[in-house]
């Protein structure tokens, strides 16, 4: 969604909120899409109407403002956790990954040292001649 401007949106919710063709919902869904700044003025504008209300409309208002920002706020949330079990994930497989390199380079070494010490052994080995009958 493209990013409206502070005066724009001020003026659009202004002419629809005098017409009162802005529900609660579509004020709320604006809240929840706008920038901070506009959530500030959006939530003013909403108090204010909410200060017209009697008393039975606040409260319905109010609830539903909150159930919605709940909502919001869980599946942030869950989609923070899912990334840190993501990522947590990723981790141990890297490390996974660098122990198994870290073993094939140790036994790569004790191989070679091996092979090493078998062909200096037998350099150093006295060699029997073959015996003839």
């Amino acid at each position: 969604m493209k990013q409206l401007s502070i005066p724009l949106l001020l003026t659009i919710l202004t002419t629809l909120s005098a017409e009162s063709n802005l529900s609660i919902d579509q004020q709320i869904a604006a809240m929840r899409q706008a920038t901070p700044q506009e959530r500030v003025t959006l939530m003013n504008q909403f108090k204010q109407q909410l200060a017209t209300m009697n008393a039975q409309e606040r409260a319905k208002s109010i609830s539903q403002l909150r159930e919605k920002m709940q909502q919001k706020s869980a599946q942030e949330e869950q989609t923070m956790h899912n990334k840190v079990q993501q990522d947590q994930m990723q981790q141990s497989e890297k490390i996974q990954r660098m122990e198994q390199m870290q073993q094939q380079h140790g036994g790569d070494q004790y191989m070679h040292q091996m092979g090493k010490g078998t062909q200096e052994m037998g350099d150093t080995m006295p060699v029997k001649p073959p015996q003839h009958p």
